[in-house]
This record gives C-alpha cells, sequence and structure tokens, in this order.
C-alpha cells in the first residue's frame, strides 16, 4: 500500500529498509512469532526488492497489516540517470535543500562494480576533488547508502546483480562511520544484497582514529586508501585533513600494526597530479613506504574539473612512476577511465544541482 513508503530518512515509524534481521526480530518479539519471520521480512526487502508489505506473500495476513501500521520501508528513487556511451551510468539522487549526491554504475563482461556515496559534498576539502571544494553538506543515513544498490540494481537486466560495491563516491567513508557499517553488514549480507565483503571496498584519506575499527569489525571489508603525495608538506596541501588525523610516519606505522584477514592487501590509492608528486623520486619514496605493510597500488591520473589549479600528467610520466614501482616489485594498475561523457569522474562528482560537470569515472578495483 502506498502508505507503506516513504523516503530515507522519514523517522516517524522504524524504517525497515536498514534493519538488520535481529532488529527486525526485535521489533516482531512481542507478536510471539518465530525467529524465521524476521528473515524473510529481511530477504523481501533486500532480495526481492518488494517496496510494499502487501507484497510480502509468504507472511500472515494479519503480520503484514501489522507491518503496515507499525514499520515503514523507504525507496531511494532516481531524480536523474545520465548513460554514457561507454555503457556507465551516474545515478542523481535528491539530498534536499537543491543538492544531490551521486552514484555510478560501470558493468563490464566479469563484473557490475557500483560506486557510492556516503555523504553529501564532504568536509575532508581535498584540493584534487570537486567535491571537497565545495564543501559539506550532510551525512547519509544506512538507508540512502544502501538505497543506491538497490536503485542501480533496478537498472540491470534480469539475472545481473551488483557485484562489487565500492565507497569512492562523494564523502569520506570513515567521517560517517556508523551509517557506512551499518548499510556495509546489509550489504555484504547472505540473506541481503549478498555482495562479498572482499569485493565490499571502504576508501578513506586516513582518519587513522576510525581505521582500526573497519579492520576490527571482523567484517573482511577491502580497505583503501588515499596517499596522494610521498612528502608531508605536499600532502598537507593536498589532504588538508591529514593534518588532524595523522601525517605519512603515523599512516604507515598504522597499516603496519593492523593485522587484516588472510589473503587481504591494502590498496593504496595514489593521485597523479602534474608536477605535484609524479616524480621518479616521489614513486622511490613511494617504494619505501610500502615496504612495511601488504599491498596493491592503484594509480589514478588525476582527472580536471572547473576551476581546479591542476592537471593530468602525460602519459610518459604515468608510465615512468608506473615502470619504477613495477621493477620494485609491486604489484601496479592505473585506473582506465569511463564515462567522460556524462561527468561522472573520480574527484569530479558534484552536489549542487546548477553546477556544470564533466569528465570520467574510473575503477580498477
Amino acid at each position: 500500500m502506498a502508505s507503506e513508503i516513504s523516503t530515507p530518512g522519514d523517522t516517524r515509524l522504524p524504517d525497515l529498509a536498514d534493519r538488520l534481521p535481529d532488529e527486525i526480530e526485535a521489533l516482531l518479539k512481542p507478536l510471539g512469532l518465530q525467529p524465521y519471520r524476521s528473515l524473510q521480512v529481511f530477504q523481501w526487502i533486500h532480495q526481492k526488492s518488494a517496496d510494499s508489505f502487501d507484497q510480502m506473500t509468504n507472511l500472515p495476513q494479519n503480520l503484514r497489516a501489522w507491518l503496515a501500521s507499525n514499520a515503514s520501508l523507504s525507496r531511494l528513487e532516481t531524480t536523474d540517470v545520465l548513460v554514457s556511451v561507454d555503457g556507465s551510468r551516474k545515478l542523481l539522487f535528491d539530498a534536499g535543500e537543491g543538492r544531490r549526491y551521486s552514484a555510478v554504475l560501470m558493468p563490464t563482461d566479469e563484473r557490475v562494480t557500483l560506486c557510492i556515496s556516503s555523504q553529501a559534498g564532504c568536509r575532508m576539502a581535498c584540493r584534487f576533488c570537486m567535491t571537497g571544494s565545495m564543501g559539506f553538506f550532510r551525512n547519509l543515513t544506512a538507508a540512502e547508502i544502501v538505497g543506491q544498490v538497490h536503485a542501480a540494481s533496478r537498472l540491470l537486466p534480469a539475472g545481473s546483480r551488483v557485484s562489487n560495491v565500492v565507497f569512492m563516491g562523494m564523502g569520506e567513508p570513515l567521517d560517517n562511520l556508523d551509517a557506512v557499517m551499518r548499510a556495509a553488514r546489509i550489504i555484504t549480507h547472505r540473506e541481503g544484497l549478498r555482495v562479498a565483503p572482499r569485493r565490499t571496498t571502504i576508501s578513506t584519506v586516513g582518519l587513522l582514529e576510525r581505521l582500526s575499527e573497519v579492520v576490527s569489525s571482523g567484517m573482511g571489508l577491502s580497505i583503501a586508501l588515499s596517499v596522494c603525495a610521498t612528502k608531508d608538506d605536499i600532502r598537507a596541501e593536498l589532504v588538508p585533513a591529514s593534518r588532524r588525523h595523522g601525517n605519512i610516519a603515523a599512516l604507515v606505522d598504522r597499516l603496519a600494526e593492523l593485522t587484516l584477514p588472510h589473503g587481504h592487501v591494502y590498496t593504496i590509492e595514489y593521485t597523479l597530479i602534474k608536477g605535484v608528486g609524479d616524480s621518479i623520486e616521489d614513486a622511490m619514496r613511494l617504494s619505501r613506504m610500502l615496504a612495511r605493510f601488504p599491498h596493491k597500488v592503484n594509480l589514478i591520473p588525476f582527472n580536471p574539473w572547473p576551476g581546479t589549479p591542476y592537471c593530468r600528467p602525460s602519459d610518459a610520466v604515468i608510465q615512468a612512476f608506473r615502470q619504477v614501482l613495477e621493477d620494485k616489485h609491486h604489484r601496479v594498475t592505473v585506473r582506465i577511465s569511463r564515462g567522460q561523457d556524462i561527468g561522472a569522474a573520480c574527484g569530479q562528482l558534484d552536489f549542487a544541482r546548477d553546477q556544470p560537470n564533466s569528465g570520467t569515472h574510473d575503477i580498477s578495483i
């Protein structure tokens, strides 16, 4: 029934879109039902994409009526979907007050990757990132985060599903960690969206005080670190938050201290900006830093956006940087641009509706 549908963040009734099975069980406990009923509700929401309690046909009629009166079921809808010539799609969502947030859907023959946002805007103010330059609007709720996966799934053909989720859209995930971890539990739940934990990646600029919470959660999520520079003064210029959350030495120490699950490695995201940290000497310093913890390196050629003072290095500089790392036996990839015609680039996502935007979005995790 239509009255059951709400938007994420509506708190008039408990929103089951961001509840885990044990929480749904607690809600239903006064009814004296068997515990499996809560799992059925969870499956209907996240595996069968129900948008009404009436659709949950294996539940007793009186339970469906009780849920309609005592709970809500939010559904995140896109305000627009931009389609690239290469098959990538940028999904836009309303954040309120003339702001928006984005998810980027990138299907290939091998997998379907969805890059999702955790905030509208960002507090980190990274100078190479368009989102960071625009400031912070608000955190997204867990329902809004999970809702991006559902909205993307509705665009896929029958028999296809999102196989990889990367928290690399708008916002710093560790700055909204409670909502991010709740969403990740639903995304990776075997009765939920069923994305493998290893294929669910949280990317951070290095909020060290919260990084250990992700590792110690036992969820087995993949972790990506945005390093951007090998010297503290340059990194502090590019990533102002690094002044508060730890210099490069502290970051390396923390990565070396934390014990990852068996077979896991950190993805080190290194943005290559012309004349800023892209030298052979930088590559050598990066190699020495990486020697202390398990890793792979993802080089990200800078994607320009309106008003930025930075530029992309030449292909020759990118290849020379990569070669240094490969000669030192590091595993290295360079992100391949996708969706350049729809303004979905890494570092180019904006959240003002009237802000012109163009570029590419890259992903190789």
